[in-house]
């Protein structure tokens, strides 16, 4: 894993400043047999680690930056963990074996235009007709969305603001197209795509799920996502506390290096401390995960797992964003830019407090499970 993140650095260094997607990832991860970590040995290159050893991964590709994590999180975690969990067996042979090889990239295609933290509005919509499924609606924010393979896409039944149901929907089906979205805050490594579904045409057999089950889906494909982000955010505290070190051992001010500076090393301290502590709460909740995997039928241990992930996407995301605010403050100046690493975390971890969950959601998500399901916002 070090030595695949260190060949990418310097490409994902000049891929980011070019504003363009970094086509060796998927190459060099898949070459390495690391798409497929957590996917089970049964198919592909999978290798089926559990989700601790996952963290621990998406930890290290972390400190390369956020970009080229979302790729990464929105293939395995969003796309084929949720294969793996949802998927029957044609499914998982046609989508996971491929996918851990980086023969076939996954999207995630869950939040519209109009339905972000409310997905129960969404109103892209399917009906049966000619034997397929035919599909109308459009996806927003979609990360690998216009370079995906295949895109799992969630639509409720034409006319109906409920049974909502997922899909394993092929680039190249008819009436499917993406576009990159352009002029972004950040992430100008990762993908991101509209995708539009003009009475696109989906096999039956590509249903994923039970019918009407598309929510459930979707949630349990947003605890690996959060899992995912969370891991990737201490990754990126990491990599802001290197940075800082090593500029505060060279950079000299007031005749003196400014690591010597007591304000200064108030930053690094602060840093060092909500590193540790981002880590413990995303080792806790990926063993959680693993025992919710292990036992998904579980509520208790469901709910367990769902409360430790999303306090840890929540810590970790915002202790990302003040690690990379507070590197860029010790860099002074140099760091106001993005040629120097932490300009880039402080406008990538940005959407770290948005994506697979805004802050709000999950600050309601935390409280309910302390006072109880009585007190949740939203039914």
């Amino acid at each position: 894993m070090d030595r695949v993140c260190r060949a990418i650095r310097p490409l994902e260094d000049r891929c980011y400043l070019e504003h363009r997607f970094d086509d060796q990832v998927r190459r060099l991860f898949g070459e390495a047999h690391l798409l497929g970590l957590p996917i089970s040995r049964r198919y592909g290159d999978g290798q089926g680690v559990d989700m601790v050893t996952y963290a621990l991964a998406i930890e290290r590709i972390g400190r390369e930056g956020t970009g080229v994590r979302t790729f990464f999180s929105g293939h395995t975690s969003l796309g084929m963990l949720t294969v793996q969990r949802w998927g029957d067996e044609r499914q998982k042979e046609r989508y996971l074996s491929p996918g851990t090889k980086g023969e076939c990239i996954l999207a995630f295609g869950l939040t519209e235009p109009a339905a972000g933290s409310d997905p129960g509005s969404l109103k892209t919509s399917f009906e049966e007709r000619g034997g397929k499924f035919v599909l109308s609606g459009q996806k927003m924010w979609i990360s690998n969305g216009s370079i995906a393979d295949a895109v799992i896409v969630f639509a409720n039944p034409k006319g109906k603001e409920e049974g909502m149901c997922a899909f394993v929907v092929e680039k190249g089906s008819p009436g499917f197209s993406a576009k990159p979205i352009q002029n972004k805050m950040g992430l100008y490594s990762s993908d991101t795509a509209a995708i539009f579904l003009d009475e696109c045409e989906v096999p039956k057999e590509n249903m994923l799920g039970p019918p009407g089950k598309g929510l459930s889906v979707a949630y349990s494909a947003l605890m690996s996502g959060r899992l995912s982000v969370a891991a990737g955010c201490v990754g990126v505290i990491r990599d802001c506390l290197d940075e800082a070190v090593r500029y505060s051992g060279v950079r000299v001010q007031h005749g003196k290096l400014i690591g010597k500076h007591q304000l200064v090393q108030r930053h690094l301290g602060i840093m060092a401390v909500n590193l540790e502590a981002a880590r413990l709460l995303t080792l806790n909740a990926a063993v959680l995960r693993q025992e919710h995997q292990d036992r998904p039928g579980d509520l208790a241990v469901r709910e367990l797992a769902d409360a430790a992930i999303a306090k840890a996407k929540y810590f970790a995301a915002n202790a990302s964003f003040d690690a990379a605010n507070r590197a860029v403050q010790v860099f002074g100046a140099n760091g106001y830019s993005l040629e120097n690493r932490p300009g880039r975390h402080l406008v990538d971890t940005r959407v770290c407090k948005i994506y697979e969950g805004t802050d709000e959601i999950l600050e309601q998500k935390i409280a309910v499970s302390v006072l109880g399901r009585d007190f949740e916002a939203y039914g």
